[in-house]
């Protein structure tokens, strides 16, 4: 019952939700994360969109883990690079439970048992939202470990070059 009513308040939920992450950034971000629809001009508002969509509509249907990674990605991806800690860049997937209470309050209908179930749906979902947060995090990190090793390698290589040819210049010193 709780997901039927869900279904038909699906736009209401997404709406509010997309809201709520917007209104986690500072004010001038949020301003345009709202006001730019152009995709080209705003991409992480249209993956946020799109993302948080895409997540609302596997809920309903009751989908498998898999099925959640690839919006969870587009999603906890764009967090992950903005020095947000962790609880602060999957805070957004628990924030969905009082938005859905808030969105079905007047439809009366939502039983106790079927809340806590959607609950549960919830809470598996930000445990997901946190195992993608780690691997993005983990891929940063790589990448810039192979950064400061590549920097490394041409700084010891300069070094090198410097040597060889101070010792060039000294056999050729009568």
């Amino acid at each position: 019952m709780l997901l039927k009513d869900l279904e038909g308040h699906r736009d209401g939920v997404v709406d509010r939700w997309v809201e709520s992450v917007f209104g986690q950034y500072p004010e001038e971000t949020t301003r345009f994360l709202r006001q730019q629809p152009d995709r080209f001009a705003n991409p992480v508002g249209a993956s946020l969109r799109v993302g948080l969509a895409e997540l609302v509509d596997g809920l309903i249907r009751g989908a498998q883990d898999e099925e959640f990674t690839s919006p969870l990605d587009d999603v906890i991806r764009i967090r992950a690079v903005q020095e947000l800690s962790p609880s602060a860049a999957v805070k957004f997937v628990f924030d969905l439970k009082r938005i859905v209470r808030e969105e079905l309050a007047n439809s009366g209908s939502a039983d106790m048992t079927d809340l806590a179930d959607f609950d549960c749906a919830i809470d598996h979902l930000g445990l997901l939202a946190f195992d993608v947060y780690m691997g993005c995090r983990e891929q940063l990190w790589a990448i810039r470990a192979k950064q400061i090793r590549n920097e490394s390698v041409g700084i010891m290589e300069r070094v090198a070059e410097w040597r060889a040819d101070k010792e060039k210049i000294r056999e050729n010193t009568p």
